[in-house]
């Protein structure tokens, strides 16, 4: 047995494309607009951005059905490490991943010069934070710290009382509809989304 999730909806007085998060990579959905009635189809064998209206029997390749696949996000992504004291790390969001104060994070995947002994991929304590910077507790312009050269991300280990973080999967499967396959202005809608995967 394959996956599937079947999603309703009603467009609003002028239709707009949606992205739906069904869970899993979608090998083929089915749309059926209740209120016009139309249909519309689309498979993985078809190109990106496609889908086929059988209503009118037309094939159009903008606008139409396009598989959503977000990488897991776990922390942050590091632009900039300054070896400081406090040592400040450059990121591109604090807030989505609940960074604090107090926090403690994990630093992993940044190249570094490879000129000290202490690398720049280790554990840390948050000072304070910005939209996108984090100040550290530690010193990182003594001697013994690698200068930072690209990449990197932060997670974090545990939260101000010192208790262990879960890291929360932000991965999303799933379809993006544009206007040529959402529906008509004001519609109802009904989709059949199917997975590549066997659930047996």
């Amino acid at each position: 047995m394959a996956q599937m999730k079947q999603l309703s909806w009603t467009n609003a007085s002028t239709a707009v494309a949606l992205n739906f998060d069904v869970g899993f990579t979608v090998s083929k959905i089915e749309i059926w607009d209740l209120t016009t009635p139309n249909r519309f189809e689309w498979t993985s064998n078809m190109a990106d951005a496609s889908v086929f209206v059988l209503g009118t029997l037309a094939y159009t390749t903008t606008n139409g059905v396009t598989p959503l696949a977000q990488d897991a996000s776990y922390g942050p992504a590091i632009s900039g490490f300054t070896n400081a004291n406090p040592g400040v790390i450059t990121v591109n969001d604090t807030a989505t991943f609940g960074i604090a104060a107090g926090d403690t994070i994990k630093v992993a995947g940044v190249a570094d010069d490879g000129t000290g002994t202490a690398s720049l991929n280790n554990n840390f304590t948050v000072a304070s934070v910005t939209a996108t910077t984090i100040t550290l507790v530690e010193n990182t312009s003594v001697t013994g710290y690698s200068v930072y050269v690209s990449g990197g991300t932060v997670t974090r280990v545990t939260d101000t009382n010192g208790d262990a973080v879960a890291l929360e999967n932000k991965a999303i499967r799933g379809v993006t509809l544009g206007t040529s396959a959402v529906g008509a202005n004001s519609a109802s809608m009904v989709a059949v989304c199917y997975g590549e995967e066997s659930v047996v």
